[in-house]
Parts: structure tokens; C-alpha cells; sequence
């Protein structure tokens, strides 16, 4: 997959965040694998969503979905608006200077591509409702979530993802390096009051002359 993102789709720098371990669990769900690339441009990121999306579909017949997705019709239908307007200014020599939203600069599409079972995908519909011993929502799931957040270079500076879930992952390491230590010296303390005639014995030794 990510061969494909990177030699057949074009993008850049990919970064792959394993997010497996971390508690409680990212909205995206649990045991997350997050890959993050760059578009050049806010065309090619939805053509490579679009293809990227297709291409799921295809080989591995997954139903992936692609949040802040363009299709192909409208992304054309917003860019020929767009250059229409463009024309139109130029000729009476105006320009376009606003910032207001053209619909068309989203700057990041965030794909949920599916879960992967054993290395290998499995379409979402692939979930046992059957187990007893599970209680709520949805379904257990053992497999690992593969979320792909593509963005133009901008919006990638602007988020930082890659830092906000670093710090994410650093402060679950802290608390469960906390949390380990103190169960420790909770088992320590458990063991010692376990032996009490250790106590006696020393009390004894004490008071012998």
C-alpha cells in the first residue's frame, strides 16, 4: 500500500504513525495505523484520493471512505466555475484577492481504508457480532485500522500532525510507565504484609537477651 501511495499516486514525505498501543484509543478507533503524505497540489490530492479510493475497491474490496473527498465530476464542475470567474475578472482588469472559500481548497482528505486482519485486508463487513463476552456498539475487532490522511504541503505545516500525536503517544507512555511502577511497589508491599512471621521472627530477635 504504501508503494502504491508513494510510487503509483505521487505523494510525498509519508510518514507512518503506529498508534496501536496508545489509551484510551484515537476517534478513528482502535489499534490505528495512521499513514500521512503530501499533495503537490490541491488537484492532485483529490485525484489521488479519488485513484487511491478506486484502487481499494478493485484489488482488495474494501469500501473505503474518504472524508473531504472531491469526486471527479464535482472537483471539475468547481475548477471550470472557477476559471470562468477567473477569465471574466481579467478581462475587465480585476483580480480575485478574496479569501472566501471556493469549495475547491479543502487541503486534506482523510481516507479510512479498512481493517487489516493477519496482513491481509478484510472488508468492514467482516465482523463477528457473535461473541458473548462483548459488550457494546459495533463489533471486536482484532485487527489493525488503517487510516491514510493525505494533505497539501500547506495544510500539513498548518496541522502538524506527526507532533500532535508524537505528544499524544509520549504522555501514554508516561502514565503507563506510571502506572506499572505502581504496581510494583503495590506488590512489594503486598508480598512483605504476605510474611508475617518474617515480623515475629525479628520481634523475637529483638527481645531475646
Amino acid at each position: 500500500m504504501l508503494q502504491h501511495i508513494s510510487i503509483d499516486l505521487g505523494l510525498d514525505d509519508l510518514s507512518l504513525l503506529d498508534l496501536r498501543d496508545i489509551d484510551p484509543p484515537p476517534a478513528l478507533g482502535a489499534n490505528l495505523l495512521m499513514v500521512i503524505g503530501t499533495a503537490r497540489s490541491e488537484k492532485h490530492l483529490h485525484v489521488s484520493a479519488d485513484r487511491f479510493c478506486r484502487w481499494l475497491r478493485t484489488t482488495h474490496r474494501l469500501t473505503p471512505y474518504a472524508d473531504g473527498l472531491l469526486g471527479r465530476g464535482e472537483l471539475r464542475l468547481k475548477l471550470k466555475r472557477k476559471n470562468r470567474r477567473t477569465r471574466m475578472l481579467n478581462s475587465v482588469g480585476a483580480s480575485d484577492s478574496s479569501n472566501t472559500d471556493d469549495g475547491i481548497r479543502t487541503g486534506w482528505v482523510c481516507v479510512n481504508v479498512g481493517t487489516v486482519e493477519d496482513g491481509r485486508a478484510v472488508p468492514h463487513e467482516a465482523v463477528d457480532l457473535k461473541d458473548d463476552n462483548y459488550v457494546g456498539f459495533g463489533g471486536e475487532n482484532s485487527g489493525v485500522k488503517v487510516v491514510v490522511q493525505m494533505l497539501t504541503e500547506e495544510k500539513r505545516e498548518e496541522l502538524d500532525l506527526e507532533t500532535l500525536w508524537s505528544q499524544a503517544l509520549a504522555r501514554y507512555t508516561r502514565r503507563k510507565d506510571r502506572i506499572a511502577k505502581g504496581q510494583i511497589e503495590e506488590t512489594a508491599r503486598s508480598d512483605h504484609l504476605g510474611h508475617p512471621h518474617l515480623n515475629a521472627s525479628s520481634s523475637t530477635l529483638s527481645l531475646a537477651p
